[in-house]
């Protein structure tokens, strides 16, 4: 490449990829394993490994996290009336915890 003229939008790298079995150029990768940035004629591809694939999926499938209405609506109600029980000094050993791992 010529860094003589960067005045162009036409990049092109040289060389492999990183994980060293990307595809390059306008060629066909197999069906789930690549995807080439849209609009970008020759531009580089981007594959997937197995484990980032079941990542990304295990992510959709944690979106919403189970919530028990009815324990949520009845502590609701007790710190409502006044009976909801609090221990301070648990309280206060949780933030100090919390504290010690942001340190």
């Amino acid at each position: 490449m010529d860094i003589k003229n960067l005045t162009t939008t036409a990049f092109r790298t040289e060389g492999n990829n990183s994980a060293g079995n990307g595809v390059r150029g306008g060629a066909k990768a197999p069906e789930g394993e690549a995807q080439a940035r849209p609009g970008v004629e020759g531009g580089e591809t981007v594959t997937l490994t197995s484990a980032a694939k079941s990542m990304s999926a295990s992510r959709g499938e944690s979106a919403e996290p189970p919530i028990d209405e009815a324990k949520v609506a009845q502590i609701k109600q007790a710190i409502a009336e006044g009976r909801y029980p609090i221990d301070n000094q648990q309280l206060a050993d949780s933030i100090i915890e919390f504290e010690q791992l942001l340190a």
